[in-house]
């Protein structure tokens, strides 16, 4: 009778076990999720700040903690949610300074950096391709730009959109997640793609490295 009382409350324990760890996988997939549409949309998603913008007078509020932003950008990068982080972090001033200006994509940590002059103007998120699609490294230019771009390929909205090559890899509006998950095109979310947008011509330079 023991022996079957004890196999019993093995089953049950294993039981419980399993159904705590899908709860958590569950909610942990609706929480990234949650999280990639808000960044997207420029709005708060799963407790992340989806626009942090430098200065001393700018307030923000991350887990329900109000306090002020990092001012500088080597601030944001050495807090402990970096690189991993959802956030953006802009310079409102430096992004409307005249100069040269570049985009650097950094696949290993899926961030991109928006430099002014050298400085960097903004910290945003990427989300670039994986596997056989993964996202192509080197020196590239704006080849073309198209607000209201449609994939005919992938049949898809790709809003904001400016071409990197002929075979379809750019940078667009785009879910983003904290891995690589495109077909190859580099992710941004709306609230760092429409300012690149309307601040780089055709012909500006992209760096992809890892």
């Amino acid at each position: 009778m023991k022996k079957y009382l004890t196999i019993s409350v093995l089953v049950t324990v294993a039981v419980l076990l399993w159904s705590c760890a899908a709860h958590v996988e569950r909610a942990l997939v609706h929480r990234e999720s949650a999280q990639a549409k808000g960044a997207s949309s420029g709005q708060f998603g799963g407790g992340y700040v989806s626009s942090w913008s430098g200065g001393a007078h700018t307030g923000y509020k991350l887990h329900g903690v109000v306090g002020e932003l990092p001012t500088s950008h080597a601030e944001f990068a050495a807090l402990p949610t970096y690189p991993q982080t959802h956030s953006v972090w802009m310079n409102p001033e430096l992004m409307q300074q005249a100069g040269a200006r570049q985009v650097k994509i950094l696949l290993g940590s899926q961030r991109g950096l928006y430099l002014v002059n050298g400085l960097v103007a903004m910290d945003f998120p990427v989300c670039t391709g994986r596997g056989r699609k993964r996202t192509p490294t080197g020196n590239f230019s704006i080849l073309q730009k198209h607000i209201d771009h449609h994939s005919n390929l992938y049949d898809c909205p790709m809003p904001y959109f400016m071409r990197l090559t002929w075979c379809g890899v750019g940078l667009h509006v785009g879910d983003i997640y904290r891995r690589p998950a495109s077909h190859g095109c580099i992710r941004l979310p709306r609230v760092a793609c429409e300012p690149l947008y309307r601040a780089l011509p055709c012909g500006s330079k992209v760096q992809i490295c890892e």
